[in-house]
């Protein structure tokens, strides 16, 4: 299945290739709730519009476990900044998917309430905000962001606890323009 998985990733990059070169990015981020470290690409296909596709990996006791993100993002905002580009708000969706399970959630750590406190499933979306600067001399990038899971927005209402680490993951990504 995993070969199927990467096959159809291979494929998209392919379909899309012939965009500009101006128009991709590298990405490398520590991610949070995209893995606690995921690499891919991002593509630009309008300056207001992008799409990034990457594999993060996330541990639980001495295994690493991957999922595959995709990312759509709108910048209203593109902001020169004498030769550079700042994008001060950003906002966009984004899908996992876990590839070593049928399940994105295997386990509940021990600081929730029962084992089975988060649903089982492989595919989990939700929403992130964020900002970028662009380095356009060095060609190289640096984005903030902040996401919420479609489960967090839920706990949001009925948990009692309003810790936001439990809700809310932030990323901080470098990125190469090619």
């Amino acid at each position: 299945m995993l070969n199927y998985q990467a096959l159809a990733i291979a494929f998209l990059f392919l379909f899309v290739s012939s965009a500009h070169a101006d128009d991709w990015r590298a990405v490398v981020e520590r991610a949070g709730f995209m893995g606690t470290v995921a690499a891919g690409a991002s593509y630009e296909f309008e300056p207001e519009h992008a799409v990034d596709l990457s594999l993060g990996g996330y541990p639980i006791d001495d295994e690493v476990f991957y999922q595959a993100n995709l990312v759509y993002r709108y910048s209203r905002w593109n902001t020169p900044v004498r030769e550079d580009v700042w994008r001060p708000l950003q906002f966009g969706f984004f899908l996992v998917y876990a590839l070593n399970s049928d399940k994105y959630f295997l386990e509940s750590p021990d600081k929730y309430p029962y084992p089975d406190y988060y649903d089982f499933t492989a595919l989990r979306y939700g929403a992130e905000f964020g900002t970028t600067y662009t380095f356009m001399r060095s060609r190289i990038g640096i984005s903030y962001r902040i996401r919420i899971f479609d489960n967090g927005v839920i706990a949001i209402f009925n948990n009692n606890n309003r810790d936001l680490q439990y809700y809310i993951s932030s990323g901080l990504s470098l990125q190469y323009l090619f």
